[in-house]
């Protein structure tokens, strides 16, 4: 169980925001959409429930050609503030349900002399988690999923699609976890991927396929305190519009993500700071420059 929690508040704390722009107006911006991160987490004991919320913070304000830096362009910059939920249950042994939804208290673009900027529900994630391989002897754990995406909007506000909350488009999602322990040595590894396919929302648009990877390493650094790095590969295939390619879009990125988690109780506080250390872009798009976020998880099994 705790492995589980463990890996619950690296993952969420530690996938900050993907996917890109939108379409109709507003900068192409490589990274806008957090993605809560619920889907991709070892399965929880049977009978256990899991809660978290987390807040989220990011900002731009730099152009990219490829992996260089261009000249500013049509939006100085953006912003973001982001509340995510999650709630995991245990049905079995191996077999683990989830449900996670996102609100966004600002999304904003600064275009030099106005900004726009949106709030709003961003999305519902179900999602279908099972254990194929779990040696306590080995400390060995793999687990894989599958989960659907909902977009959740319930306002309409005046502004492009890019800066609306939702993305307004289905998605399914492929997720694996890959745990190895060394309990003497307090240290864990992770290896944990996801993957999106999108469809084509109601404005004829459609996102682009992502794949994230993301390697971490973890470390009792004393009684309920441990110490996190995470590398994270960020990849995303063009958008297309009416069918056709959106040139700027799509691309890849890598982050360095380290990260801290304090147990008390039930309870379980993290946080993380996102610093992308490698980015190529496809044509020229806005991109993140860092972002940080913290999450109270709370875990109880609900037999006792």
């Amino acid at each position: 169980m705790k492995i589980s929690v463990f890996i619950t508040i690296i993952f969420l704390c530690g996938y900050s925001l993907y996917s890109q722009c939108g379409c109709m107006g507003g900068a192409a911006v490589g990274g806008l959409t957090p993605l809560g991160g619920s889907a991709n987490l070892g399965v929880l004991k049977e009978n256990n429930l899991r809660t978290s919320v987390f807040f989220m913070n990011g900002y731009g304000n730099k152009y990219y050609s490829g992996d260089i830096i261009t000249e500013p362009g049509l939006v100085k910059e953006y912003k973001f503030n982001y509340i995510g939920f999650n709630t995991g249950y245990g049905l079995t042994e191996d077999l683990t349900l989830e449900l996670e939804s996102g609100y966004f208290l600002q999304k904003m673009q600064d275009y030099y002399y106005y900004k726009l900027e949106s709030s709003g529900f961003s999305h519902l994630n179900t999602s279908v988690k099972y254990n194929l391989y779990n040696s306590r002897v080995k400390e060995l754990e793999y687990t894989a999923g599958i989960g659907a995406r909902v977009p959740v909007n319930f306002s309409e506000a005046n502004v492009p699609q890019n800066i609306l909350p939702s993305t307004g488009a289905y998605g399914i999602l492929f997720h694996s976890f890959l745990h190895k322990g060394f309990k003497n040595e307090g240290l864990h590894l992770f290896l944990i991927n996801r993957a999106e396919i999108n469809a084509i929302n109601k404005h004829d648009y459609l996102y682009g396929y992502s794949i994230f990877s993301s390697f971490y390493i973890s470390k009792s650094i004393f009684n309920n305190l441990v110490g996190i790095l995470e590398l994270r590969n960020e990849y995303r295939g063009k958008d297309r519009y009416n069918g056709s390619i959106i040139e700027d879009s799509g691309g890849l990125v890598f982050v360095a993500s380290p990260q801290l988690s304090y147990k008390i109780d039930n309870f379980y506080i993290s946080c993380n700071y996102d610093y992308p250390f490698y980015k190529y872009y496809n044509g020229k798009q806005l991109t993140n420059s860092y972002s940080f976020g913290i999450m109270l998880t709370w875990q109880i099994n609900l037999d006792s």
